[in-house]
């Protein structure tokens, strides 16, 4: 044991050091006498609970390999060893003994080669990506030229050669002003001071206009971006430069066009000014004309039917029956004729759009009665029974124009019944509408002519008595009477089976505590969808195209939204956390005021037979695409974009414009493009627009010249302007355009998302239509 080179320590059970050979003085620094009978010495901090729990399990004879462990000198080094445990047998205190082989050497090898292999391996690394770098550099579309301190071209690419007609050689090592026009060659020496003396990232001469000249002395148009780079030699200035000459060149041509086309438009504005003159001359004669009208005809009438009446109540004496007779021809004729030109003024003012409604909170009961009292006369005539089955309930509509419709669908129907036959109307209430209908047991309408017998002057044929009678204007003018309303009217008719006249009207007040629909200038959906991106998804498939929307991430949540909004449809996935999609679809059928609202269940699951049979209007399997969608839901409720707002974007880079034009038009809006300040003062001259969007870096006058211009203008500084540039701009721009704009955008990523949200909260979201040609 003395002998061996490794550390053989004896300790107890307890720890203690019982033997300690000569190779652990070497190894460790102790001597026997230090540490004989006390705990072990060499042990790390929190040492002495490992030590203990690897003598114990030596005692109870648990077998140990050889471990790599850590201790400690005297000296307070560090020091890496091999260690084996073994007990000694015998009879008496039971002894571990605790062999140690210093391979501090074997380790610090091992870590310098990881070292070395590391150091290599990042050596690699940087030469592949200066490799790399190169080919990058060499394959950019732009030249790409490194200047030092001096003005000395140090580093160049293929593409420079190209576009200035040096060889690489004939570059490197001379002045960057070689490259320049000979007019700008001996002032570029100050202009590279003064940016040293401010070394930012920014393009070459903001705002003007930059040519570079190639070895035949050809001068071109370039754009130059600036970057200070910092190298082993010092600072050094990277410029891309792009040769833009074809770009110049269709810019030209495009501002070519678009003065063509300017004239053009304006030529046109000035015809359709003169056709507008005449438009609003035309509806003022006809207005003036139907007041004529209106006074001329109506008051002879007035006094023919009044004075006949008088005479037929024999008040001035009595008549014989021939009197009796002729004065009753008389009356009828006079009030079919009173009837006509009611019929032929209504419709005037309804195409004229003078026609105003009235609406009030009336009893459908009461209101019917009293139209079914008024044609009773006529069908006791021919002994047709009339039947009140509507039922209770109030509707707000014009009482007035309630009556006429019901009175020109009685009309048609005791016209069209055979004697004996039958008349009645019914009521069907729903939470957002009420449906009217006007039915009987007539002759009926062949179906090619259900669709023509709303048109003006259209008679359906000859009535039960063989000839035809009226004018053919009331059920076109029943049509737009429910129009008005914001109803539609339907017909379901054959030969010999009667015919079915049912009208819609909205509903404007609660009953029963109930929510009420609202007349809405576009339908609503309410999308609800538990994930995030797939609500966004759809709502932005329905809102460009004509719809708004309500969104609910939730079971319960759609629930109540669809309580409280009662939208025109609602798209339901099944799959959500908690209450699931079909759980939500058995509540909403039940509840009386969400039962009949068009379901379109949108999901993952194959669960169709399930949500057919809970009351899904229809099922439509993820992913589903935009047209697949919009198909589903028009089937339930068309829609009805409002007038698109306009939005003018004045850039001088066409790339610019035609990406604001993409994404304005996408959004609903109508773009309109001015490539400068005077295009856009000149589409302002001639167009309506709402906003305006403005690049401030455009040549002759910039973005700050127009604001001023707009500003200081009676007729345009109330127009919404919104800064969309890529200049950088100092606090003092920034002070100006927070008081002169509604927002200031910067030209890179995420601005398309913060430029529609403005303009939806300047113009309002109903201003941005969906374009009706995509859906």
């Amino acid at each position: 044991m003395e002998t061996c080179p490794l550390a053989i320590v004896g300790v107890d059970e307890n720890g203690d050091v019982r033997r300690w050979s000569r190779g652990a003085e070497r190894i460790f620094g102790f001597s026997g006498a230090e540490v004989i009978g006390r705990p072990l010495p060499t042990l790390p901090p929190g040492g002495e609970d490992t030590l203990q729990d690897l003598v114990a399990a030596q005692l109870s004879g648990d077998f140990h390999q050889a471990i790599e462990v850590v201790q400690q000198r005297k000296d307070g080094n560090p020091v890496h060893l091999r260690l084996w445990i073994s007990s000694i047998p015998g009879d008496g205190d039971r002894e571990v003994l605790l062999i140690f082989e210093d391979i501090t050497a074997h380790v610090r090898a091992k870590e310098e080669r990881s070292d070395l292999l590391a150091r290599e391996s990042a050596a690699r690394a940087q030469i592949k990506a200066e490799r790399r770098f190169r080919e990058l550099l060499e394959a950019a579309p732009d030249a790409i030229l490194e200047v030092d301190h001096q003005g000395r071209i140090v580093l160049c690419n293929a593409v420079t050669e190209k576009i200035f007609g040096y060889k690489r050689e004939d570059l490197l090592g001379h002045q960057v002003e070689m490259l320049l026009p000979d007019a700008l060659r001996k002032v570029h020496s100050s202009y590279r001071a003064g940016y040293w003396a401010r070394p930012l990232t920014r393009p070459m001469g903001s705002g003007l206009e930059l040519f570079g000249q190639t070895k035949d002395g050809t001068q071109i148009p370039v754009e130059i971006s600036l970057s200070p780079v910092k190298s082993d030699e010092g600072f050094r200035v990277t410029a891309i430069v792009r040769d833009v000459t074809e770009r110049k060149r269709t810019d030209e041509q495009l501002r070519s066009i678009q003065r063509r086309y300017t004239e053009e438009l304006t030529a046109k504005n000035r015809e359709l000014a003169l056709r507008n003159q005449e438009v609003e001359s035309a509806n003022r004669l006809k207005s003036e004309f139907l007041a004529s009208m209106s006074h001329e005809l109506r008051t002879p009438l007035h006094t023919i039917i009044g004075f006949c009446e008088l005479l037929i109540e024999e008040l001035e004496g009595p008549l014989n029956k021939k009197q009796e007779r002729f004065l009753g021809h008389i009356h009828q004729d006079s009030n079919h004729l009173l009837e006509l030109i009611n019929d032929i003024l209504d419709l005037s003012k309804i195409e004229a759009g003078r026609l105003e409604l009235r609406p009030e909170t009336f009893s459908v009961s009461a209101a019917v009665d009293e139209a079914l009292a008024t044609i009773r006369p006529r069908a006791a005539a021919k002994s047709i029974h009339l039947d009140n089955r509507a039922g209770g309930g109030e509707i707000r509509a014009d009482p007035v124009r309630f009556k006429e419709i019901l009175l020109n669908l009685l009309s048609n129907a005791v016209k069209f019944t055979r004697e004996g036959g039958k008349v009645w109307i019914e009521q069907h209430r729903e939470p957002h509408q009420v449906t009217i209908s006007v039915s009987d047991t007539g002759i009926g309408i062949p179906p090619e002519e259900h669709q023509t017998i709303f048109d003006t002057f259209y008679q359906v044929g000859a009535t039960t008595k063989g000839i035809r009678e009226g004018t053919g204007l009331g059920l076109a003018i029943t049509k737009r009477l429910v129009a008005l309303h914001g109803g539609s009217i339907s017909v379901e008719s054959e030969p010999g089976r009667g015919s079915r006249f049912s009208f819609t009207l909205p509903l404007a007040i609660e009953e029963a505590g109930q929510p009420v629909r609202r007349a809405r200038p576009r339908p609503l959906v309410l999308v609800v969808e538990d994930e995030l991106p797939a609500r966004e998804l759809l709502v932005n498939f329905l809102e460009p195209n004509g719809y708004d929307t309500a969104t609910a991430s939730g079971a319960d949540e759609a629930i109540e939204k669809a309580r409280a909004l009662l939208p025109d449809v609602i798209t339901m996935d099944i799959l959500m956390p908690g209450k699931s999609g079909l759980q939500a679809l058995r509540k909403l059928r039940k509840l009386p005021e969400t039962e009949n609202i068009p379901i379109v269940v949108v999901s993952v699951m194959d669960e169709v037979q399930s949500a057919l049979s809970l009351g899904a209007s229809e099922f439509l399997t993820k992913p589903v695409t935009k047209e697949t969608l919009l198909s589903a839901i028009r089937k339930y409720v068309k829609p009805r974009p409002p007038d698109r707002g306009h939005v003018l974007v004045v850039d001088d880079e066409p790339p610019c414009l035609q990406l604001a034009e993409e994404v304005l038009g996408a959004a609903g809006y109508i773009p309109l493009l001015a490539p400068s300040g005077a295009e856009a003062l000149s589409v302002l001259q001639q167009q309506r627009v709402d906003a305006i969007v403005v690049d401030l870096m455009m040549p002759e006058m910039s973005g700050f010249e127009l604001i001023f211009r707009l500003k200081a203008h009676v007729e345009w500084k109330d127009i919404p302007i919104v800064v969309l540039t890529g200049k950088q701009l100092s606090p003092a721009d920034l002070e100006l355009l927070r008081r002169e704009t509604a927002a200031v955008f910067l030209k890179g990523s995420g601005w398309r998302e913060q430029l529609v949200g403005q303009l939806r909260t300047l113009l309002g979201p109903n201003a941005a239509a969906g374009a009706m040609g995509d859906s």
